[in-house]
């Protein structure tokens, strides 16, 4: 039985995570806290927990505050932050991952209805892959029979890709590269030892494809550019793909790349439906280069829940020039997406993490 800690300065939002996480038979709320002190004040004097879910905007201590003092007590429990989508805790949602929380949960609008059990589905699987319960981290959730049952989760057979025979090969314009990058829980801490180390000068754009729900990718894309030589943006809707500059997906819309008249290519950020839950989705990204005439498109896969990107990968591998660097176990905060590529054996290079730009980059030839 795993043992969390509800810190939320909201008594209903602490009585709704705590009736969730107490409807699983794997996990029991062991504490909670009305604010970032006062859960220090627990751990502190000893009490023990297996993971800590964790509010944003909280009286005397928030959450960002916690995270730093949970490090400077050299205090490890896996924190997981249960975050709104006001813009300010957007910003503050992405420093908090960078002070190493695992990853994060948006709060949901209300406690009925779609939204309420996509949240309580996330929050389960996050705390899953947090506290040890699936090593894998490629979950699908099994619904209750009845309203009083018990959540389960089982693991995903390992993805069998379905492979489609190539229509045609494209004719390739000689110079034109991309590199994209799909990464999912663990993602924009793992992204800060990635993207940084692009050099000023790469020639060719970049795409990130960042599981996050909207309202938290400019906020991360803003971070990531203040770190780095390359410019990094969040894309928008209808740019124009330029050399020489990062794009994050835009969270909780679906990216595509589109040719316009000029031959240029252009983003498409759409309403189209979430794919197994996921917008945005790599698969659907990648599926958008089917048809694209790059001379090569460099890919890499980081850590995640899942086999996102998998499926995408191999088909654009039947019609493209495509290289595939995969992130090793090692150094995964979930190695599910890269286990997929790697099981499939579409990864050209599974590296450690510090290792993945140099890889990408000597793969565009630069």
């Amino acid at each position: 039985m795993k043992k969390v800690l509800v810190i939320d300065d909201s008594a209903l939002m602490r009585r709704v995570i705590s009736d969730i996480i107490n409807q699983d038979e794997n996990l029991t709320v062991a504490g909670t806290a009305n604010n970032g002190e006062a859960a220090l004040d627990q751990l502190l004097h000893g009490a023990r927990f297996d993971i800590l879910l964790v509010d944003i905007k909280m009286p005397k201590m928030d959450g960002v505050r916690l995270m730093r003092e949970l490090n400077r007590s050299r205090i490890t429990t896996p924190a997981l932050i249960v975050s709104s989508i006001a813009s300010e805790s957007g910003t503050e949602t992405i420093e908090a991952l960078e002070l190493g929380a695992i990853d994060f949960v948006k709060k949901p609008i209300s406690s009925i209805g779609e939204n309420f059990a996509d949240f309580r589905i996330e929050l389960l699987q996050k705390v899953y892959v947090a506290t040890g319960l699936n090593a894998r981290g490629d979950f699908a959730a099994a619904e209750p029979t009845r309203p009083e049952a018990r959540t389960s989760f089982r693991s995903t057979p390992k993805p069998q890709p379905e492979l489609q025979k190539p229509r045609r090969l494209h004719t390739a314009r000689k110079g034109t590269k991309l590199v994209v990058i799909a990464s999912s829980t663990g993602g924009p801490k793992a992204l800060q030892s990635v993207v940084p180390f692009f050099p000023a000068n790469f020639p060719y754009p970049v795409v990130i494809v960042q599981h996050m729900p909207a309202g938290f990718t400019n906020s991360l894309a803003q971070r990531l550019d203040e770190m780095s030589q390359i410019r990094v943006k969040e894309a928008a809707d209808g740019e124009e793909l330029k050399p020489g500059v990062v794009y994050i997906a835009m969270g909780g819309k679906q990216c595509e790349l589109v040719q316009k008249a000029n031959g240029s290519y252009c983003f498409s950020e759409n309403d189209k439906p979430p794919r197994g839950g996921l917008r945005p989705c790599a698969d659907i990204f990648f599926e958008s280069l089917v048809d694209t005439t790059f001379e090569s498109i460099i890919c890499g896969v980081l850590t995640g829940m899942g086999s996102d990107g998998c499926k995408g990968i191999s088909l654009i591998r039947e019609m493209h020039n495509v290289s595939c660097v995969a992130q090793n176990k090692e150094t995964c905060v979930v190695y599910g997406m890269p286990r997929a590529v790697a099981e499939s054996g579409i990864a050209d290079d599974v590296v450690p993490l510090e290792d993945v730009t140099g890889m990408l980059v000597r793969k565009a030839g630069v």
